[in-house]
């Protein structure tokens, strides 16, 4: 399985964008970025380290029944998972790198507390509309890179040795929100009047899917590809909801029951909306916009109903995805996310103008 392989992808992604809002974003002053792009870097950082940790689990666990109880128990949960996987490691290895083990236990604790399911940092609020900051909150960008980073060469020493001896190298503790920092190198997120919105998000990752996909033209870095995706098409997954919740004519209630009943499926998703947006769109017959657009959201959604192929290599069942191997032209796909995310932008903006002309006028 390529639990590993797709681990060191998404960690690869979460450095180069990370990189990127320290050097170029910070000297530049460029805040939109530093502020915005946050989400979408720390989810690749906390998937990798939650593929990582599978991949060093499978270890130990070898029988595939015991391996699908194993998955299926921990799901998402950091703590859990690498509770288990100290409780499967042979004694002699466990007493080796104790300060790191110790240090990583916490950090993993601190993550789980904070998102445990794995969507504090992909959507605005939990299924329980709770909401990640519910105050303004200046976050180093340096402590979170610095700590992603132990963590993740912690969880690659025990994936190849079974140990680790980083402890002499933690500079801050095991949490994944710290505070401070120098003003150029701070991500400010929990804006009262963003609170619950999808545009952070769908921007978030909609723009940090873009710079991957200009790094790929520019250096051919197929390592980008799968994180590049992943973000693209949650970022297509948030501009549809974004679209029901908040600019469609769908009463609040309303729109919020179709959204949690269509969970993840892009079509579905699409059809709460399309009637409305071609009855308000008065589109010429020539025009094929919203043809194109539902074509590619079918596309997509049968290539991956569930929001998984472009995060994990296995379903649910431990089936791989790409069992013989699958080419990909990546820019091509890419330009139909960016084609994509752009057309559900315009919808957007159009209903929600339309919505403000009716608010005056009444």
């Amino acid at each position: 399985m390529d639990f590993k392989h797709y681990a060191e992808q998404f960690y690869v992604g979460a450095e180069n964008l990370m990189e990127f809002l320290l050097g170029e974003a910070s000297s530049k002053g460029d805040i939109a970025k530093l502020d915005l792009w946050y989400f979408a870097i720390v989810y690749l950082y906390r998937q990798s380290l939650e593929l990582l940790l599978k991949s060093t689990l499978f270890q130990y666990i070898v029988n595939i029944e015991d391996r699908k109880k194993a998955v299926g128990s921990i799901r998402h949960d950091l703590a859990q998972g690498l509770e288990l996987l100290l409780n499967s490691i042979p004694e002699v290895d466990k007493s080796q790198g104790h300060d790191a083990i110790i240090w990583l236990s916490s950090f993993f604790a601190d993550i789980s507390r904070v998102d445990r399911e794995s969507d504090m940092f992909r959507y605005p609020f939990g299924n329980n509309m709770k909401v990640l900051f519910e105050r303004q909150t200046h976050i180093s960008l340096v402590a979170t890179q610095v700590n992603m980073k132990t963590a993740f060469s912690i969880m690659k020493d025990i994936n190849e040795k079974g140990y680790s001896f980083i402890g002499n190298h933690i500079a801050y503790e095991p949490r994944l929100i710290i505070e401070g920092g120098s003003y150029y190198e701070q991500s400010v997120v929990g804006y009262k009047y963003s609170e619950r919105k999808f545009y952070p998000y769908f921007s978030s990752y909609e723009e940090a899917a873009k710079h991957l996909e200009n790094e790929i033209k520019k250096n051919h870095n197929s390592v980008l590809f799968l994180p590049m995706c992943y973000l693209f098409r949650n970022a297509v997954e948030l501009g549809l909801k974004r679209i029901i919740l908040e600019d469609s004519h769908i009463p609040y209630d309303g729109a919020m029951k179709k959204i949690k009943r269509k969970k993840h499926s892009l079509i579905g998703l699409w059809n709460c909306i399309s009637e409305e947006l071609e009855k308000y769109a008065n589109a010429p017959d020539d025009d094929t916009t919203l043809i194109d657009t539902e074509k590619y959201i079918q596309k997509f959604h049968n290539f991956d109903q569930e929001s998984d192929i472009f995060r994990y290599p296995v379903n649910k069942k431990l089936l791989p995805y790409f069992s013989n191997g699958q080419t990909f032209d990546m820019l091509n796909i890419a330009g139909c996310f960016h084609e994509l995310c752009n057309s559900l932008d315009v919808f957007d903006s159009m209903l929600s103008e339309i919505k403000q002309i009716e608010l005056e006028n009444a």
